[in-house]
C-alpha cells in the first residue's frame, strides 16, 4: 500500500516535470507564442508624437495626416468583415481642446442607443508616466464630428475609445473609433498603447 502511494507521487512528479519541459520546447521553437498579441500580433513600431513615445501593433497602417490638428493617424484593418478602424492623435495646442469633462459630455452627445435614448460613457482615469489620463468609452449609434464641425450621419452600433493625455505641452486626445466589432478586437492594443506612453528620454535610458 505504501509502495503503491510511493508510485502514484513518482508518477504525478514525471507527468508535472514532462508539461513543463514540453511548454518550454513549444515556447523555444515557437517565440510567438510567449508574446503578448495584445489583439493584434506584435507590437514592434513606435510612434512619437510631443517628446512622447508609445508601442503600435504591427498590423496598424500609418497613414498621412489629413488635417494640421492630427498629430498622427491609423488604419487598422477589421477583417472577416468587420470594417476597418481608425486612431487618430490630436493635438490643438497648448490650453487648446477643453477639459475632459467638457469632451466627455461632448462625446457622449454624439451617441444615441437604437432607440433614440442617451448612451452614458464609461470613464476612466490613470496616471501614465507621471501624466493625468482620462480614458472613455462609448457604445452606440455615432455621429462624429471634431471640435466645432457639424456631426456626421449616425452610424449604427460603433464603439469610440477616446483618451486624453495632460502631456506638459497641453492636452493629447487620442481616439480609436470605427465599427464595434472592429474597435472592441483592439481594446487590449488600444490599452496597451496609452498605458506605454512614456517620454522620448525615458525610451533612449532604456528606463
Amino acid at each position: 500500500m505504501f509502495e503503491s502511494k510511493k508510485t502514484h507521487r513518482r508518477a504525478m512528479l514525471m507527468n508535472k516535470i514532462i508539461r513543463s519541459l514540453l511548454c518550454t520546447l513549444a515556447i523555444t521553437a515557437f517565440p510567438s507564442l510567449a508574446d503578448s498579441s495584445h489583439g493584434s500580433g506584435q507590437m514592434r513600431k513606435t510612434v512619437e508624437f510631443l517628446s512622447l513615445t508609445a508601442p503600435l501593433p504591427d498590423a496598424w497602417i500609418e497613414e498621412q495626416a489629413s488635417s494640421s490638428m492630427r498629430l498622427a493617424q491609423f488604419l487598422i484593418p477589421g477583417g472577416d468583415n468587420r470594417g476597418d478602424a481608425e486612431l487618430v492623435l490630436y493635438y490643438f495646442g497648448q490650453d487648446q481642446g477643453g477639459s475632459a469633462e467638457a469632451n466627455i459630455a461632448r462625446w457622449k452627445s454624439q451617441f444615441t442607443t437604437a432607440s433614440g435614448g442617451a448612451v452614458n460613457p464609461s470613464v476612466e482615469t490613470m496616471a501614465v508616466s507621471g501624466m493625468p489620463v482620462t480614458v472613455v468609452e462609448l457604445r452606440g449609434n455615432y455621429a462624429r464630428s471634431v471640435g466645432m464641425g457639424p456631426a456626421a450621419t449616425p452610424k449604427p452600433d460603433q464603439i469610440l475609445l477616446a483618451t486624453i493625455v495632460e502631456t506638459p505641452r497641453g492636452n493629447v486626445y487620442i481616439q480609436l473609433y470605427g465599427p464595434a466589432r472592429a474597435v472592441a478586437i483592439q481594446r487590449e492594443s488600444y490599452m496597451h498603447f496609452i498605458r506605454n506612453i512614456k517620454p522620448l528620454a525615458d525610451q533612449s535610458s532604456g528606463r
